[in-house]
């Protein structure tokens, strides 16, 4: 469960970090190129979290 807890706050992340990036997007991208800004900003660090091991040392 925690995993999952993990997970979803970084996906909360990320999708702030990608509204924060909408203002930086050329003004002629399509609607793929918004879709993709969210796709990597939220789904990645979510992902990562997810997958990657605790660090216990």
């Amino acid at each position: 469960m925690q995993k999952i807890t993990k997970a979803i706050a970084a996906a909360a992340g990320g999708a702030a970090t990608g509204t924060i990036g909408l203002p930086f997007m050329p003004a002629d991208t399509p609607w793929y190129g918004y879709l993709m800004l969210y796709a990597i900003t939220i789904g990645l660090p979510a992902v990562m979290t997810y997958i990657v091991p605790a660090n216990k040392s």
